[in-house]
Protein backbone atom coordinates (compact mmCIF):
# COMPACT_ATOMS: atom_id res chain seq x y z
CA UNK A 1 0.00 0.00 0.00
CA UNK A 2 1.45 3.44 -1.25
CA UNK A 3 1.57 6.17 1.59
CA UNK A 4 1.81 9.68 0.41
CA UNK A 5 5.88 10.24 1.19
CA UNK A 6 6.13 7.25 -1.08
CA UNK A 7 3.73 8.47 -4.03
CA UNK A 8 5.88 12.00 -3.25
CA UNK A 9 9.11 9.99 -4.23
CA UNK A 10 7.94 9.43 -7.69
CA UNK A 11 8.23 12.99 -8.44
CA UNK A 12 4.79 13.40 -9.43
CA UNK A 13 2.90 16.83 -8.08
CA UNK A 14 0.52 16.84 -5.35
CA UNK A 15 -3.28 18.60 -5.81
CA UNK A 16 -3.94 22.03 -4.20
CA UNK A 17 -5.72 21.47 -1.64
CA UNK A 18 -5.76 17.58 -1.59
CA UNK A 19 -3.39 14.73 0.13
CA UNK A 20 -2.80 12.01 -1.81
CA UNK A 21 -5.75 11.98 -4.26
CA UNK A 22 -3.00 10.81 -7.00
CA UNK A 23 -1.09 8.48 -5.13
CA UNK A 24 -3.45 5.66 -5.72
CA UNK A 25 -3.21 6.05 -9.30
CA UNK A 26 -0.08 7.63 -10.41
CA UNK A 27 2.16 5.11 -10.01
CA UNK A 28 0.34 2.87 -12.13
CA UNK A 29 -0.53 5.38 -15.10
CA UNK A 30 4.06 5.65 -14.89
CA UNK A 31 4.28 2.45 -15.08
CA UNK A 32 1.79 1.58 -18.31
CA UNK A 33 2.26 4.96 -20.21
CA UNK A 34 5.58 6.10 -19.67
CA UNK A 35 7.79 3.53 -19.58
CA UNK A 36 7.02 1.49 -22.67
CA UNK A 37 7.05 4.59 -24.58
CA UNK A 38 10.19 4.96 -23.29
CA UNK A 39 11.27 1.76 -24.29
CA UNK A 40 10.08 2.33 -27.72
CA UNK A 41 11.91 5.91 -28.04
CA UNK A 42 14.83 4.01 -27.23
CA UNK A 43 14.40 1.13 -29.86
CA UNK A 44 13.78 3.42 -32.70
CA UNK A 45 16.50 6.08 -32.01
CA UNK A 46 19.10 6.00 -34.00
CA UNK A 47 17.68 3.91 -36.68
CA UNK A 48 14.85 6.26 -37.60
CA UNK A 49 14.64 9.42 -39.06
CA UNK A 50 13.88 12.53 -36.85
CA UNK A 51 11.32 13.59 -40.00
CA UNK A 52 10.08 10.16 -40.52
CA UNK A 53 6.22 9.21 -40.42
CA UNK A 54 7.55 6.91 -37.77
CA UNK A 55 9.33 9.18 -35.67
CA UNK A 56 6.30 11.59 -35.74
CA UNK A 57 3.74 8.68 -34.65
CA UNK A 58 6.24 8.49 -31.67
CA UNK A 59 5.94 12.05 -30.82
CA UNK A 60 2.12 11.79 -31.18
CA UNK A 61 1.79 9.17 -28.59
CA UNK A 62 4.27 10.59 -26.49
CA UNK A 63 1.84 13.84 -26.61
CA UNK A 64 -1.17 12.03 -26.38
CA UNK A 65 -0.23 10.00 -22.90
CA UNK A 66 1.24 13.30 -21.49
CA UNK A 67 -2.13 14.98 -21.75
CA UNK A 68 -3.86 11.99 -20.66
CA UNK A 69 -1.88 12.03 -17.45
CA UNK A 70 -2.14 15.87 -17.18
CA UNK A 71 -6.37 15.00 -17.65
CA UNK A 72 -5.66 11.84 -15.25
CA UNK A 73 -4.17 14.65 -12.64
CA UNK A 74 -6.87 16.91 -13.16
CA UNK A 75 -9.42 14.62 -12.78
CA UNK A 76 -7.87 13.43 -9.79
CA UNK A 77 -7.41 16.83 -8.03
CA UNK A 78 -11.47 17.62 -9.00
CA UNK A 79 -12.14 14.77 -6.36
CA UNK A 80 -13.29 12.32 -8.77
CA UNK A 81 -10.81 9.82 -8.50
CA UNK A 82 -12.60 6.20 -8.25
CA UNK A 83 -9.66 4.70 -5.97
CA UNK A 84 -11.42 6.56 -3.25
CA UNK A 85 -14.50 5.24 -1.93
CA UNK A 86 -16.31 4.60 1.15
CA UNK A 87 -16.84 1.25 -0.44
CA UNK A 88 -13.63 0.70 -0.59
CA UNK A 89 -12.81 1.52 3.05
CA UNK A 90 -15.47 -1.26 3.79
CA UNK A 91 -14.25 -4.11 1.99
CA UNK A 92 -14.54 -6.96 4.29
CA UNK A 93 -12.50 -9.25 1.70
CA UNK A 94 -9.81 -6.58 2.33
CA UNK A 95 -7.08 -6.01 5.64
CA UNK A 96 -6.76 -2.18 5.53
CA UNK A 97 -4.36 -0.13 7.13
CA UNK A 98 -4.93 3.12 9.22
CA UNK A 99 -2.11 5.57 10.16
CA UNK A 100 -2.90 8.21 13.24
CA UNK A 101 -0.34 10.82 13.88
CA UNK A 102 -0.79 12.73 17.65
CA UNK A 103 0.97 15.72 18.30
CA UNK A 104 3.91 14.95 21.00
CA UNK A 105 2.21 13.28 23.84
CA UNK A 106 -0.93 13.05 23.24
CA UNK A 107 -1.01 9.40 22.24
CA UNK A 108 0.41 8.80 25.60
CA UNK A 109 -2.43 11.39 27.20
CA UNK A 110 -5.37 9.46 25.53
CA UNK A 111 -4.39 6.35 26.62
CA UNK A 112 -3.82 7.63 30.48
CA UNK A 113 -7.09 9.35 30.18
CA UNK A 114 -9.05 6.22 28.29
CA UNK A 115 -11.96 6.82 30.57
CA UNK A 116 -12.75 10.44 29.49
CA UNK A 117 -14.24 11.73 26.41
CA UNK A 118 -11.11 13.86 25.76
CA UNK A 119 -10.50 15.03 21.92
CA UNK A 120 -7.18 14.76 20.31
CA UNK A 121 -6.17 16.19 17.01
CA UNK A 122 -4.30 14.05 14.86
CA UNK A 123 -3.20 13.55 11.30
CA UNK A 124 -5.85 10.40 9.47
CA UNK A 125 -3.85 8.70 6.03
CA UNK A 126 -5.97 5.45 4.52
CA UNK A 127 -4.55 4.06 1.44
CA UNK A 128 -2.33 7.08 0.51
CA UNK A 129 -5.15 10.20 1.35
CA UNK A 130 -4.67 11.84 4.66
CA UNK A 131 -7.33 13.74 6.17
CA UNK A 132 -5.41 16.49 8.85
CA UNK A 133 -6.28 17.34 11.67
CA UNK A 134 -9.43 15.27 12.70
CA UNK A 135 -10.56 14.92 16.27
CA UNK A 136 -9.86 11.70 18.14
CA UNK A 137 -10.92 10.56 21.73
CA UNK A 138 -10.94 6.84 23.73
CA UNK A 139 -14.52 5.52 23.35
CA UNK A 140 -16.74 2.40 24.82
CA UNK A 141 -18.24 1.16 27.69
CA UNK A 142 -16.82 -2.33 29.02
CA UNK A 143 -14.49 -2.17 26.05
CA UNK A 144 -12.15 0.82 27.38
CA UNK A 145 -8.79 0.00 27.20
CA UNK A 146 -5.55 2.14 28.59
CA UNK A 147 -3.54 -0.47 26.43
CA UNK A 148 -5.57 -0.78 23.66
CA UNK A 149 -8.14 1.98 23.03
CA UNK A 150 -11.44 2.15 21.33
CA UNK A 151 -11.32 5.56 19.13
CA UNK A 152 -13.74 7.73 17.97
CA UNK A 153 -12.42 9.65 15.13
CA UNK A 154 -14.33 12.74 14.39
CA UNK A 155 -13.41 14.46 10.52
CA UNK A 156 -15.22 17.73 11.48
CA UNK A 157 -14.13 18.13 15.04
CA UNK A 158 -11.79 20.81 14.58
CA UNK A 159 -12.82 21.57 10.79
CA UNK A 160 -16.17 22.37 10.03
CA UNK A 161 -17.81 20.63 7.58
CA UNK A 162 -14.95 18.51 6.51
CA UNK A 163 -15.16 14.38 5.56
CA UNK A 164 -13.57 11.75 4.82
CA UNK A 165 -15.04 9.67 1.65
CA UNK A 166 -18.49 11.43 2.68
CA UNK A 167 -18.28 9.95 6.22
CA UNK A 168 -18.35 12.55 9.17
CA UNK A 169 -16.92 9.96 11.10
CA UNK A 170 -15.69 6.64 12.39
CA UNK A 171 -15.28 4.26 14.84
CA UNK A 172 -12.09 1.88 15.42
CA UNK A 173 -12.84 -0.85 17.28
CA UNK A 174 -10.27 -2.74 19.76
CA UNK A 175 -11.52 -6.23 19.75
CA UNK A 176 -11.03 -6.02 23.98
CA UNK A 177 -14.25 -8.28 24.17
CA UNK A 178 -13.72 -10.72 21.34
CA UNK A 179 -11.15 -12.95 21.64
CA UNK A 180 -12.25 -14.63 17.87
CA UNK A 181 -11.99 -10.97 16.85
CA UNK A 182 -14.79 -11.63 13.93
CA UNK A 183 -18.19 -12.16 15.90
CA UNK A 184 -19.11 -8.07 15.59
CA UNK A 185 -17.64 -8.04 11.62
CA UNK A 186 -19.47 -11.94 10.91
CA UNK A 187 -22.73 -10.86 12.89
CA UNK A 188 -22.85 -6.98 10.75
CA UNK A 189 -22.16 -9.01 7.42
CA UNK A 190 -25.20 -11.51 8.02
CA UNK A 191 -27.42 -9.00 9.15
CA UNK A 192 -26.73 -7.27 5.66
CA UNK A 193 -27.60 -10.76 3.59
CA UNK A 194 -30.34 -10.75 5.98
CA UNK A 195 -31.82 -7.23 4.86
CA UNK A 196 -31.18 -6.28 8.32
CA UNK A 197 -29.96 -2.39 9.02
CA UNK A 198 -26.88 -2.58 9.83
CA UNK A 199 -23.46 -0.15 9.94
CA UNK A 200 -20.54 -1.77 7.68
CA UNK A 201 -17.65 -3.00 8.67
CA UNK A 202 -14.15 -4.06 8.20
CA UNK A 203 -10.96 -5.16 9.71
CA UNK A 204 -7.50 -3.28 9.87
CA UNK A 205 -4.26 -3.20 11.49
CA UNK A 206 -4.15 0.34 12.93
CA UNK A 207 -0.62 2.45 13.37
CA UNK A 208 -0.22 5.11 15.38
CA UNK A 209 2.66 7.35 15.68
CA UNK A 210 4.42 4.99 12.83
CA UNK A 211 4.35 2.16 15.36
CA UNK A 212 0.99 -0.71 15.03
CA UNK A 213 -1.24 -0.12 17.77
CA UNK A 214 -2.88 -3.78 16.91
CA UNK A 215 -6.14 -5.00 15.14
CA UNK A 216 -8.85 -2.79 14.73
CA UNK A 217 -12.30 -3.08 13.21
CA UNK A 218 -13.37 0.16 11.30
CA UNK A 219 -17.03 0.29 12.00
CA UNK A 220 -19.32 2.90 10.06
CA UNK A 221 -20.60 5.37 12.24
CA UNK A 222 -24.61 5.60 12.69
CA UNK A 223 -25.51 8.95 11.28
CA UNK A 224 -28.24 10.50 8.39
CA UNK A 225 -25.37 9.35 5.78
CA UNK A 226 -25.52 5.74 6.59
CA UNK A 227 -29.65 6.18 7.13
CA UNK A 228 -29.45 8.22 3.57
CA UNK A 229 -27.51 4.63 2.32
CA UNK A 230 -30.02 2.60 4.12
CA UNK A 231 -32.94 3.90 3.64
CA UNK A 232 -32.44 6.23 0.40
CA UNK A 233 -34.57 9.19 1.39
CA UNK A 234 -33.02 11.22 3.94
CA UNK A 235 -32.20 15.54 3.58
CA UNK A 236 -29.61 16.40 5.08
CA UNK A 237 -30.56 19.63 5.48
CA UNK A 238 -33.24 18.79 8.13
CA UNK A 239 -36.43 19.05 6.42
CA UNK A 240 -37.37 15.68 6.34
CA UNK A 241 -33.95 14.35 7.52
CA UNK A 242 -36.49 11.91 10.09
CA UNK A 243 -35.03 11.08 13.65
CA UNK A 244 -32.20 8.48 14.66
CA UNK A 245 -31.92 8.08 17.99
CA UNK A 246 -29.06 5.76 19.76
CA UNK A 247 -29.97 4.01 22.55
CA UNK A 248 -28.62 4.37 26.14
CA UNK A 249 -28.64 1.35 28.41
CA UNK A 250 -29.36 2.36 31.74
CA UNK A 251 -26.75 -0.22 34.56
CA UNK A 252 -29.30 -1.55 37.37
CA UNK A 253 -32.35 -0.04 35.36
CA UNK A 254 -33.40 -2.75 32.33
CA UNK A 255 -36.00 -1.78 29.63
CA UNK A 256 -37.77 -3.97 27.78
CA UNK A 257 -39.96 -1.55 26.18
CA UNK A 258 -42.01 -1.32 29.17
CA UNK A 259 -44.43 2.13 28.79
CA UNK A 260 -42.11 4.79 31.18
CA UNK A 261 -45.43 7.39 30.98
CA UNK A 262 -46.71 10.11 30.06
CA UNK A 263 -43.50 12.52 30.48
CA UNK A 264 -40.86 12.99 27.95
CA UNK A 265 -38.06 13.36 30.44
CA UNK A 266 -37.49 9.50 30.71
CA UNK A 267 -37.81 8.74 26.79
CA UNK A 268 -34.63 11.96 26.79
CA UNK A 269 -32.37 9.61 28.81
CA UNK A 270 -32.84 6.49 27.27
CA UNK A 271 -32.99 7.78 23.68
CA UNK A 272 -30.46 9.67 22.69
CA UNK A 273 -31.16 12.06 19.30
CA UNK A 274 -28.67 12.36 16.94
CA UNK A 275 -29.34 15.62 15.81
CA UNK A 276 -32.21 18.20 16.70
CA UNK A 277 -32.24 20.07 13.56
CA UNK A 278 -33.87 22.83 15.81
CA UNK A 279 -37.07 20.67 16.27
CA UNK A 280 -39.14 20.53 19.80
CA UNK A 281 -39.45 17.61 22.18
CA UNK A 282 -42.20 16.82 21.19
CA UNK A 283 -41.58 16.29 17.80
CA UNK A 284 -38.64 14.36 18.76
CA UNK A 285 -39.62 11.68 21.65
CA UNK A 286 -43.64 12.41 21.82
CA UNK A 287 -44.05 9.68 18.75
CA UNK A 288 -41.72 7.11 21.03
CA UNK A 289 -43.69 7.56 24.14
CA UNK A 290 -47.11 7.03 22.01
CA UNK A 291 -45.51 3.89 20.84
CA UNK A 292 -44.37 2.40 23.75
CA UNK A 293 -47.73 3.53 25.31
CA UNK A 294 -49.19 1.82 22.52
CA UNK A 295 -47.46 -1.15 23.03
CA UNK A 296 -48.32 -1.63 26.97
CA UNK A 297 -51.89 -0.82 26.54
CA UNK A 298 -53.30 -2.65 23.50
CA UNK A 299 -54.84 -6.25 23.62
CA UNK A 300 -52.74 -8.85 21.86
CA UNK A 301 -55.45 -9.25 19.33
CA UNK A 302 -55.55 -5.77 18.33
CA UNK A 303 -51.67 -5.22 18.58
CA UNK A 304 -50.36 -5.84 15.25
CA UNK A 305 -53.03 -3.44 13.53
CA UNK A 306 -53.05 -0.60 16.11
CA UNK A 307 -48.58 -0.85 16.63
CA UNK A 308 -48.26 -0.85 12.83
CA UNK A 309 -48.57 2.75 11.92
CA UNK A 310 -45.76 3.31 14.61
CA UNK A 311 -43.46 0.51 14.56
CA UNK A 312 -42.43 -1.38 10.67
CA UNK A 313 -43.26 -4.84 12.36
CA UNK A 314 -41.84 -7.29 9.80
CA UNK A 315 -38.74 -5.43 10.55
CA UNK A 316 -38.84 -5.64 13.68
CA UNK A 317 -39.47 -9.65 13.56
CA UNK A 318 -36.30 -9.99 10.68
CA UNK A 319 -34.08 -8.44 13.35
CA UNK A 320 -35.21 -10.28 16.50
CA UNK A 321 -35.01 -13.61 14.44
CA UNK A 322 -31.75 -12.43 12.88
CA UNK A 323 -30.56 -12.17 16.70
CA UNK A 324 -31.92 -14.60 17.71
CA UNK A 325 -30.05 -16.99 15.22
CA UNK A 326 -26.75 -16.05 15.93
CA UNK A 327 -27.32 -16.10 19.57
CA UNK A 328 -27.06 -12.89 20.72
CA UNK A 329 -28.15 -12.29 24.11
CA UNK A 330 -27.04 -8.83 24.84
CA UNK A 331 -29.07 -7.07 21.87
CA UNK A 332 -32.65 -6.33 21.83
CA UNK A 333 -34.04 -9.01 23.95
CA UNK A 334 -30.54 -9.00 26.04
CA UNK A 335 -29.96 -10.98 29.07
CA UNK A 336 -30.38 -7.69 30.90
CA UNK A 337 -33.02 -5.35 28.96
CA UNK A 338 -32.81 -3.94 25.49
CA UNK A 339 -29.19 -3.02 24.43
CA UNK A 340 -27.37 -1.94 21.57
CA UNK A 341 -29.08 -0.71 19.03
CA UNK A 342 -30.25 2.23 16.84
CA UNK A 343 -33.81 3.32 16.32
CA UNK A 344 -34.76 5.15 13.37
CA UNK A 345 -38.03 6.96 12.60
CA UNK A 346 -39.16 8.82 9.12
CA UNK A 347 -40.69 11.80 8.75
CA UNK A 348 -44.20 11.02 9.51
CA UNK A 349 -43.24 7.10 9.53
CA UNK A 350 -43.15 4.49 11.43
CA UNK A 351 -39.93 3.23 13.73
CA UNK A 352 -37.10 0.65 12.57
CA UNK A 353 -34.46 -0.75 14.10
CA UNK A 354 -30.76 -0.50 13.37
CA UNK A 355 -28.14 -3.11 14.36
CA UNK A 356 -25.17 -1.78 16.75
CA UNK A 357 -22.70 -3.52 19.23
CA UNK A 358 -22.69 -7.51 17.96
CA UNK A 359 -19.52 -8.95 19.66
CA UNK A 360 -21.72 -10.78 21.93
CA UNK A 361 -23.38 -12.79 19.21
CA UNK A 362 -22.48 -16.67 18.25
CA UNK A 363 -22.99 -17.28 22.42
CA UNK A 364 -24.53 -21.45 21.54
CA UNK A 365 -25.68 -23.03 18.99
CA UNK A 366 -28.52 -24.36 21.56
CA UNK A 367 -29.92 -20.93 21.88
CA UNK A 368 -33.25 -21.25 22.16
CA UNK A 369 -35.61 -19.83 20.01
CA UNK A 370 -38.21 -17.93 22.41
CA UNK A 371 -35.39 -16.85 24.30
CA UNK A 372 -36.64 -13.94 26.33
CA UNK A 373 -40.10 -13.04 24.17
CA UNK A 374 -42.32 -13.61 27.32
CA UNK A 375 -39.70 -10.44 28.73
CA UNK A 376 -40.18 -7.84 25.77
CA UNK A 377 -43.78 -6.29 25.87
CA UNK A 378 -44.04 -5.87 22.11
CA UNK A 379 -42.66 -9.66 21.39
CA UNK A 380 -44.67 -11.23 24.04
CA UNK A 381 -48.03 -9.48 22.14
CA UNK A 382 -46.76 -10.52 18.64
CA UNK A 383 -45.88 -14.06 19.28
CA UNK A 384 -50.02 -14.13 21.05
CA UNK A 385 -50.92 -14.14 17.35
CA UNK A 386 -50.69 -17.28 15.26
CA UNK A 387 -50.09 -15.44 12.05
CA UNK A 388 -47.17 -13.17 13.32
CA UNK A 389 -45.85 -16.44 15.36
CA UNK A 390 -45.54 -18.15 11.57
CA UNK A 391 -43.50 -15.26 10.69
CA UNK A 392 -40.88 -14.84 13.34
CA UNK A 393 -40.35 -18.76 12.88
CA UNK A 394 -40.37 -18.26 8.65
CA UNK A 395 -37.56 -15.52 9.52
CA UNK A 396 -35.85 -17.99 11.43
CA UNK A 397 -35.97 -20.62 8.47
CA UNK A 398 -34.63 -17.90 6.03
CA UNK A 399 -31.58 -17.26 8.85
CA UNK A 400 -30.93 -20.91 8.27
CA UNK A 401 -30.98 -21.04 5.34
CA UNK A 402 -28.84 -18.36 4.16
CA UNK A 403 -26.30 -19.77 6.48
CA UNK A 404 -26.13 -23.26 5.36
CA UNK A 405 -26.31 -21.91 1.79
CA UNK A 406 -23.43 -23.56 -0.47
CA UNK A 407 -22.00 -20.52 -2.21
CA UNK A 408 -18.46 -20.60 -4.75
CA UNK A 409 -15.58 -21.44 -2.40
CA UNK A 410 -17.91 -22.46 0.35
CA UNK A 411 -19.22 -25.73 0.26
CA UNK A 412 -19.80 -25.92 4.13
CA UNK A 413 -22.25 -23.21 3.93
CA UNK A 414 -22.53 -19.04 3.38
CA UNK A 415 -21.63 -18.28 7.49
CA UNK A 416 -18.82 -20.87 7.77
CA UNK A 417 -16.74 -19.59 5.25
CA UNK A 418 -17.17 -16.27 6.12
CA UNK A 419 -15.79 -17.12 9.53
CA UNK A 420 -13.10 -19.22 7.91
CA UNK A 421 -12.31 -16.12 5.43
CA UNK A 422 -12.19 -13.75 8.08
CA UNK A 423 -10.16 -15.86 10.26
CA UNK A 424 -7.55 -16.31 7.76
CA UNK A 425 -7.03 -12.62 6.62
CA UNK A 426 -6.51 -11.42 10.00
CA UNK A 427 -4.39 -14.20 11.12
CA UNK A 428 -1.30 -12.37 10.88
CA UNK A 429 -2.52 -8.68 12.31
CA UNK A 430 -3.79 -10.83 15.15
CA UNK A 431 -0.61 -12.64 15.99
CA UNK A 432 1.35 -9.57 16.14
CA UNK A 433 -1.03 -7.48 18.20
CA UNK A 434 1.01 -7.51 21.34
CA UNK A 435 -1.86 -5.39 22.71
CA UNK A 436 -4.88 -7.73 22.94
CA UNK A 437 -5.70 -8.93 26.56
CA UNK A 438 -6.59 -12.16 25.25
CA UNK A 439 -4.20 -15.23 25.48
CA UNK A 440 -3.18 -17.61 22.59
CA UNK A 441 -5.45 -20.61 23.96
CA UNK A 442 -8.11 -17.92 24.27
CA UNK A 443 -7.75 -17.02 20.95
CA UNK A 444 -7.79 -20.21 19.27
CA UNK A 445 -10.39 -21.83 21.74
CA UNK A 446 -12.62 -18.95 20.38
CA UNK A 447 -11.98 -19.33 16.91
CA UNK A 448 -12.89 -23.03 16.76
CA UNK A 449 -16.06 -22.19 18.87
CA UNK A 450 -16.71 -19.87 15.94
CA UNK A 451 -16.24 -22.58 12.96
CA UNK A 452 -18.41 -25.10 15.10
CA UNK A 453 -21.23 -22.42 15.75
CA UNK A 454 -22.49 -22.67 11.57
CA UNK A 455 -23.49 -26.27 11.29
CA UNK A 456 -24.67 -27.09 15.14
CA UNK A 457 -26.67 -23.72 14.90
CA UNK A 458 -28.35 -25.03 11.61
CA UNK A 459 -29.03 -28.32 13.04
CA UNK A 460 -30.12 -27.06 16.46
CA UNK A 461 -32.82 -24.34 14.41
CA UNK A 462 -34.17 -26.78 12.10
CA UNK A 463 -34.64 -29.51 15.02
CA UNK A 464 -36.56 -26.96 17.10
CA UNK A 465 -38.42 -25.93 14.10
CA UNK A 466 -39.67 -29.35 13.30
CA UNK A 467 -40.82 -29.84 16.74
CA UNK A 468 -43.20 -26.40 16.52
CA UNK A 469 -44.87 -28.19 13.36
CA UNK A 470 -45.24 -31.42 15.38
CA UNK A 471 -43.53 -33.10 13.19
CA UNK A 472 -39.90 -33.73 14.88
CA UNK A 473 -37.14 -34.50 11.70
CA UNK A 474 -34.63 -37.63 11.97
CA UNK A 475 -30.97 -36.94 13.90
CA UNK A 476 -33.32 -34.22 16.35
CA UNK A 477 -32.97 -35.58 19.90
Amino acid sequence: MRGIDQAAATGWPSCPGRSGALALAAPRRQRWTGAPLRLFSVAIRGTVSPFGPLAKLMRFLTLTAGFAVVAAFALACAGRDPALTDADLFRGEVLQRVDLRFGEGDWAALKKAFRDNTYYPADLTWNGHTVARVGVRSRGHGSRSGAKPGLLVDMNRYTPGQTFLGLKALVLDNLTQDASGVRETVAMRFYSRLNVPAPREAHTRLYVNGDYAGLYVIIEEVDEFLVSRLFGHVDHAGQDAGYLFEFNYTTGVPWRFDYLGPKLAPYKDRFDIKDKHGRADDAIWGPVETLTRLASETSPDAFADTIKAHLDLEAFMRYVAAQNFVAQHDGLLGYAGANNFYLYRRSGGSHVFIAWDEDNAFASPDFALDTRHDENVVMRKLMAQDALRARYYGLLQTAAAAAAEVTPGRPDGWLRGEIKAQLDLIARAKYDDLQSPFSSHEQFAAQELMLGFPAARVRFVACQLARQSGTPAAGCQ
